[in-house]
């Protein structure tokens, strides 16, 4: 997962990049931390200073104990509002149990407006989408023909095109990315390259691998949400001491008996939205 110093090296990085969109005025990105603490049992001041100066995050003290129903509320109406009412009902009130210490949460918002805009006429309100389980449902087909940034990639087998939002930020563009995988491509065998070779999403997204091209791009307008449990993922990632009951160690926050109480779980909930005129 790579040392302290590398992570919070790794997040100014990212942190740079969403300063750098603040500056533009077409695009929005907003990242957001805070911290829900059970009110007796306040992290160290020095995590705290750290969390603050690194991650811009903050953090409230709530009664996981006695009233959970209401911290579950507080929590689900600042996500809300860090996503524009995008994300909803995070936490349910299984989520937070008598014996809940602290809970982390991180935000990513982001909403761009169309370069050139999708228009209500050329969308076929009845077109036919074929599913990666083989199933054809009917969908909103958006259609635009505009030059676009355009590849190939022999190794994935797919087409590849950059549709850019508005923007008026010299330093940055934003850009949708749109993967097509070739006739008699699955989709599931591009997701295990691009899994298992990191490298092949970089040649994705380098605009030198690309060339301006006039297309006739068909694109679905759709809502898609999915939730993940990462626990796992982590784990196979080499996180693993930190879910365990004897080996957990999270003296960096506590300086009592609940620096062994191990990571419950560890939720991410997105949501996408692509429409006519931008997408969030």
């Amino acid at each position: 997962m790579g040392s302290p110093p590398m992570l919070l090296n790794r997040f100014s990085s990212i942190k740079l990049a969403f300063s750098i969109a603040d500056q533009d005025t077409q695009v929005k990105l907003k990242l957001a931390n805070r911290l829900y603490a059970q009110k007796s049992y306040k992290p160290q001041q020095d995590y705290l200073d750290l969390v603050q100066g690194s991650f811009k995050a903050d953090i409230k003290l709530e009664d996981f104990v006695n009233n959970s129903a209401a911290a579950v509320q507080t929590i689900n109406a600042w996500v809300e509002d860090q996503t524009n009412n995008l994300i909803q009902n995070l936490l349910s009130q299984n989520d937070v149990k008598r014996d809940t210490r602290l809970i982390i949460v991180n935000c990513i918002y982001f909403k761009g407006t169309w370069r050139k805009q999708f228009e209500e006429h050329s969308t076929n309100e009845n077109a036919d989408f074929h599913e990666a389980s083989g199933n054809v449902s009917k969908v909103k087909l958006m259609f635009m023909k505009e030059k676009y940034l355009y590849g190939e990639n022999k190794d994935l087998h797919v087409q590849i095109a950059h549709l850019p939002y508005k923007s008026d930020n010299a330093r940055v563009q934003f850009v949708f990315t749109v993967i097509l995988p070739q006739k008699g491509v699955s989709l599931n065998s591009v997701e295990q390259k691009l899994s298992s070779k990191p490298q092949l999403l970089q040649q994705i997204l380098n605009d030198e691998n690309t060339r301006t091209e006039e297309l006739l791009l068909y694109l679905p307008k759709f809502k898609m949400e999915a939730s993940f449990e990462l626990s796992d993922v982590l784990k196979r990632l080499g996180m693993v001491n930190a879910f365990s009951d004897s080996a957990a160690d999270f003296t960096v926050l506590y300086d009592f008996e609940i620096q062994n109480q191990p990571i419950e779980d560890l939720e991410s909930k997105t949501l996408t939205l692509i429409m006519m005129g931008s997408s969030e």
